[in-house]
């Protein structure tokens, strides 16, 4: 009894604002998603990006390496500016989930926005808008057909696809 309740009170605490941790500098971008400040991989929290080695295909039809064009553009975006980041718990990878921000900019905010990320809803609908706004736009991966990055890690015959209102028919077996 005495070990559940220590269970139930340090899952609390880490998992409580007050364990937020502050983290400041020049980030090394390692995908749309993550990104390195020192030693700290982090994970930012609400979005999510292509995978690296995911294929998008363009309004043509054409595939290109919308991972790693993600990934590019937050580079460009960021372009060696400081990030101040604020850390709230760990993933099941050992990132830091994080909020972060270039110049009081909300750097997730700016990848949905841009299209070149979705609201993670199975954790957050705090993007949601932005999503809709860079679907109705088509920005960035809404200018052709994608499958869901979240997706895309277990995709299958069944995958849905995302994007132009004209999807290829193909498109399945091309990605």
């Amino acid at each position: 009894m005495k070990f559940r309740a220590a269970l139930v009170l340090l899952v609390a605490v880490t998992h409580s604002p007050a364990c937020a941790t502050e983290i400041s500098g020049t980030p090394r971008i390692v995908d749309g998603d993550t990104v390195e400040i020192g030693q700290t991989k982090i994970r930012l929290l609400g979005i999510d990006a292509p995978e690296t080695d995911q294929i998008c295909l363009n309004a043509k039809g054409d595939r290109w390496a919308c991972g790693i064009a993600a990934r590019d553009e937050l580079t460009r975006h960021s372009n060696g500016q400081i990030w101040e980041c604020t850390t709230t718990e760990r993933d099941q990878y050992g990132r830091s989930l994080a909020s972060c921000f270039i110049e009081g900019e909300d750097v997730s905010k700016w990848m949905v926005r841009s299209g070149w990320a979705l609201s993670f809803v199975k954790y957050s609908h705090v993007y949601d808008a932005d999503e809709i706004a860079a679907r109705e736009a088509r920005a960035g991966l809404w200018s052709g057909s994608f499958i869901a990055p979240w997706d895309w890690r277990h995709r299958n015959k069944a995958t849905i696809m995302l994007g132009a209102a004209s999807v290829p028919v193909n498109a399945q077996t091309i990605l």
